[in-house]
């Protein structure tokens, strides 16, 4: 199993909820190392957290440069081997417009498979060690977990604060 400490989860029935004790939460320095969980992406959470931008963005580039450069090259490379003479022009460099619509197309499937690529390793995913805290996450309800707290600490009440419907200890495995 994934190694997590003990602590509390505070579960969630309103965005607007978990959104407001995420806030809170950030500004403590006794609740560092917390995780949010929720059903579905939210726009609202993303900018709680304020992350910034997605490095997956860094595994497009890179898949979309690949794809161009290698649709370029295997139409160059094979117009060396059979040369595609157009309006008497000589082979290679000179017959590149007609290479565009392979580079292109490389661009998008390499791109889009290394999207696909950053997301799963950007995301941790799969990962058949994690362990799922409460069920009613992947429903209809959003969860904080703080590590190492219990119910009657300074935490649990900032939690509690913001309209947590149900509070319990986590036990580390």
């Amino acid at each position: 199993m994934s190694k997590r400490p003990g602590g509390i989860l505070a579960v969630y029935q309103y965005l607007d909820n978990v959104v407001d004790a995420m806030k809170a939460v950030q500004l403590r320095s006794d609740c560092a190392g917390h995780e949010v969980f929720s059903p579905t992406s939210y726009h609202e959470i993303e900018e709680a957290l304020d992350a910034g931008p997605s490095p997956v963005r860094w595994f497009t580039l890179s898949g979309a440069l690949t794809g161009t450069v290698t649709g370029f090259g295997l139409a160059l490379w094979l117009d060396y081997d059979w040369p595609l003479v157009v309006g008497g022009k000589l082979a290679g460099l000179y017959s590149i417009p007609a290479y565009v619509v392979i580079g292109f197309e490389l661009t998008i499937l390499f791109g889009g498979l290394m999207t696909i690529l950053g997301m799963l390793v950007m995301g941790r995913l799969p990962n058949p060690k994690q362990r799922i805290l409460d069920p009613r996450f992947t429903d209809d309800r959003f969860g904080i977990f703080v590590p190492n707290a219990s119910l009657d600490s300074e935490q649990a009440r900032v939690l509690r604060e913001f309209g947590a419907e149900e509070i319990r200890i986590i036990e580390s495995k």
